[in-house]
């Protein structure tokens, strides 16, 4: 009788233990190096990359001729955050015919670092503690229209 409870939590266990692995996730457009070999600078047209490689993750802004394609492998460990393993960045750099006038690599080093706080955001005004938003209405004199 004790047997197939035994076997029953050894299972259990494993089957706990098995799904505490980390998962490692490919996001965004990975280039292939070999298509990158293809591009010649100065004759390459920006309607070609794009047919190589797809839509872009990201458009310059004001019309600056630059796309970029962004591709990151993140790891999952139970438990924790989400952490970044590698992030590339591929730019290419067109002039005002849409011509491939460079390209350039990037990575997770040489992009920039965003702090988030936590802080809250002041507001003017007065604050309302619990008894004053439930009867703040009280006092208030309805308004005839």
């Amino acid at each position: 009788m004790k047997k197939p409870i035994y076997l029953t939590l050894a299972i259990c266990m494993m089957t706990m233990l098995s799904a505490c692995e980390s998962r490692v996730t490919q996001h965004g457009n990975s280039l292939d190096p070999t298509t990158l070999d293809k591009l010649n600078i100065g004759s390459t047209k920006q309607i070609e990359v794009e047919a190589m490689f797809g839509r872009p993750s990201t458009r310059g802004a004001f019309d600056s001729g630059r796309i970029y394609y962004i591709s990151q492998q993140m790891e999952k460990v139970p438990g924790r955050k989400t952490a970044l393993l590698e992030r590339t960045i591929v730019i290419f750099k067109f002039d005002d015919k849409s011509t491939l006038e460079s390209i350039e690599f990037k990575d997770e080093n040489l992009g920039r670092t965003v702090f988030y706080i936590d802080s809250v955001t002041p507001t003017p005004g007065q604050n309302f503690g619990f008894f004053e938003q439930i009867l703040g209405n009280l006092r208030t004199p309805p308004t005839s229209q």
